[in-house]
Order: structure tokens, then C-alpha cells, then sequence
């Protein structure tokens, strides 16, 4: 049996460039592709500064080093639940678990809580880490207009080309700096990949020597605890192709959302499935399609098995952050386990990738119906 994966790699438009790299022999983080991509991102994006990292947990480790330079005195940071469990990994890269609090979750759009009164209850001289869940848009600009006091930081890794307020997400000013990712199974990849993305001068100077192992005015001479983070001439030379055709590669993916809520309007409009609350002033980025299964009896593992037997493979939604051995004594103070749980049971993420057809998406959606239809 073929399975339709939950995603692959659209790049068969994209070789010129990488072939171009390789012919060139530049293969390692020199070459000409490094500033090319790095400018068209920042052109892309109408932002400030971008620094290519080889991959997304990169750019988010370095959100954290930034936070810790900028604002040194900070001693709370909160941090979502039900997300991909690089976030908390990064930040205790730089801070213990006693520094680490998670947010309460919304059911609706689940992401982090977003209203007024529950913002306010927030401690002073913290931070909160940002994160746009599966592609379902936090509007920023809100939350910093609420707690002008408390620094974002914002993991964009599956929020790249949504927006709030009319802005590319990740590029605020009401943010210190964002993280990227160019991982197989996103919107654009370079396999792997990132991106550090900010308009602050300061942090941007900064973390352009942190990521590339901290070398001061005299050659090999390095005055800063740095890292090897930098992204290969090869993989900038994916992703410049790619940025310069993102028109494209977005309206595709428009197009396979747009097709999933048209061939499940009736299971929609019935309340069999329920799909992820978007914030009115923000749109949000069409990576990752997911559908809330209601009245389900079923677990995630028995749902995966029927997909799996009828040749589709989909992923559960993010486990909540204690399913994590080594985060399980971070602490939680909205006791809103029971929500958490029922999300990661509930919410199936369906393939999504740019090149799935139509005949393959009815195909989906028939299985989803007799699903939904047999709980």
C-alpha cells in the first residue's frame, strides 16, 4: 500500500541554485547563496535583520541567549503548553526549570490564553515565549499593548508567513527576536535550516558573533562563549530559490486548506469536526491542517492505527509539556491539565504537503467522515 505522507519536501522546481553551489565547490557556510538568501529573507519579511542558522532549535536556543543578554535580571519565563518540545529544550539551555512556568492553554485556538485578565495576572520582570501552534496565529501586538513590561520572544517556527495586525509574523517591534525553521516539513525547507530573525541592532550584533563561534577583531582570537551555528551555502541556496517563488509555494498551500474546509463543510457545520480558532486581527500561516475530532472515544494511538490502515499518515497533536520526563516539575499554576489532554487526544494533523492533489485530499476527508461517523 502507498502512503500519502503528512508531508514532503516541494523542491523539484527548486535544484538551479543548490547544483550551482555544489559546481561552485562553496559547500560549507561561504558563498555567494549565504548573503542572497540571507537579503531576500529580510526583503520577504520587510525585516530589519536576518542571520541563517543550520536549523530551526538553532534559532530558537538563540532567542533565549538573547533574552539573557538583553535583559539579564529576568527570573520568570513562560512558556506554552502542547508544543513541540524543542522550545522548553532551548531554554533550559539557558535557564533551570525554577525559572520556567507554563501558560495556560486556550481550547479554541489552542495556543496560549490571550485574554485581558489572564495577560494581567502574569508576574513582572518576565518574559513570555511566543509560540504560533501548527500555524494558528498569537497576536503579539495585543499582548504587549496589555503588559507593555513583559519582553516576547517568539518561536515562529510553524507561524512563518501568517500575520497579525498586517505584519509577517516574527517581525514586530514589540518583539526582541524570533526563530525560524526550514525543516523538511515545512512551507520552505532547506532539509534542515533556519533563521534568527530581529530589528534590534544591539541583539543582532550580538548573536552574529554568538552564532558563529565568537571570533573578536583579531582572527582566531574568540572573547565570547559562541557556538557553530551557521547554515551551509548549499542549504542558503535552497532556500533563495524558494523565497524567490513563495507566491507560489503560498498560494498552493492556500489552496490544500482551502480544499480540506470545502470538503468537510458538512462535518463542520454538523460539529463532528472542529478546526483551530484564528484571532480576528491576525491570519494565519497555512502549514500544518489539523481537525478537532468532537465526541471521539477513540485514543490517538487506536485513530493513528485507522489511518494508517487505510494508507494515510497523520500526527497527533503535541503531547502536553509533563508527558516529558526530564519537564515534568516545571512549574504549572492554571491546573488546566484536562484541556491540554483533550487536545493532544482529539486533534489529528492531516498531510498537508504542497503537491497533494485533490483526488488524494477527497480521499482523506472520506475516511475522516466514516470516522467521525462511527464514534
Amino acid at each position: 500500500m502507498t502512503i500519502i505522507p503528512i508531508y514532503k519536501p516541494y523542491l523539484s522546481k527548486y535544484k538551479t541554485s543548490p547544483i550551482d553551489a555544489i559546481n561552485s565547490e562553496w559547500i560549507s557556510n561561504h558563498g555567494k547563496y549565504i548573503e542572497l538568501a540571507t537579503n531576500k529573507l529580510q526583503e520577504v519579511l520587510n525585516v530589519k535583520h536576518a542571520i541563517l542558522m543550520a536549523n530551526g532549535t538553532m534559532a530558537t536556543h538563540s532567542l533565549f541567549i538573547s533574552l539573557r543578554y538583553k535583559h539579564p535580571n529576568i527570573s520568570k519565563i513562560y512558556v506554552p503548553n502542547n508544543v513541540y518540545v524543542a522550545v522548553y529544550n532551548c531554554a533550559l539551555m539557558e535557564y533551570n526549570l525554577e525559572n520556567l512556568e507554563i501558560l495556560k492553554i486556550n481550547e479554541h485556538t489552542w495556543n496560549m490564553e490571550e485574554n485581558e485578565e489572564y495577560i494581567m495576572s502574569l508576574e513582572p520582570n518576565s518574559a513570555i515565549v511566543v509560540v504560533h501552534n501548527i500555524g494558528g496565529i498569537v497576536d503579539v501586538d495585543r499582548i504587549k499593548q496589555i503588559r507593555p513590561d513583559i519582553v516576547l520572544i517568539e518561536d515562529n517556527c510553524e507561524g512563518l508567513f501568517g500575520k497579525y495586525h498586517g505584519k509577517n509574523t516574527g517581525t514586530s517591534d514589540n518583539i526582541l527576536c524570533s526563530s525560524a525553521s526550514f525543516y523538511g516539513n515545512k512551507t520552505i525547507t532547506t532539509g534542515e535550516g533556519g533563521a534568527f530573525i530581529t530589528n534590534d541592532d544591539d541583539v543582532y550584533n550580538y548573536i552574529k558573533r554568538v552564532f558563529s563561534q565568537g571570533m573578536s577583531s583579531k582572527r582566531f582570537i574568540h572573547d565570547v562563549h559562541a557556538y557553530n551555528y551557521r547554515m551551509t551555502n548549499v542549504q542558503a541556496a535552497f532556500l533563495y530559490e524558494q523565497l524567490n517563488d513563495i507566491e507560489c509555494i503560498l498560494d498552493l498551500k492556500t489552496r490544500i486548506f482551502s480544499n480540506y474546509e470545502k470538503l468537510l463543510q458538512h462535518e463542520i457545520r454538523s460539529n463532528k469536526v472542529v478546526l483551530q480558532s484564528c484571532n480576528s486581527n491576525c491570519e494565519r500561516a497555512n502549514w500544518m491542517f489539523s481537525i478537532h475530532l468532537m465526541n471521539n472515544k477513540k485514543g490517538i494511538d487506536e485513530i493513528n492505527t485507522y489511518f494508517i490502515e487505510n494508507g494515510i499518515e497523520i500526527r497527533p497533536f503535541f503531547y502536553p509539556y509533563y508527558s516529558h520526563n526530564h519537564l515534568k516539575t516545571i512549574m504549572n499554576q492554571t491546573n488546566d491539565y484536562s484541556i491540554s489532554e483533550t487536545l493532544n487526544n482529539n486533534i489529528i494533523i492531516l498531510p498537508s504537503f504542497p503537491e497533494l492533489t485533490f483526488h488524494q485530499q477527497e480521499y482523506i476527508v472520506s475516511k475522516i467522515i466514516i470516522l467521525v461517523n462511527s464514534v
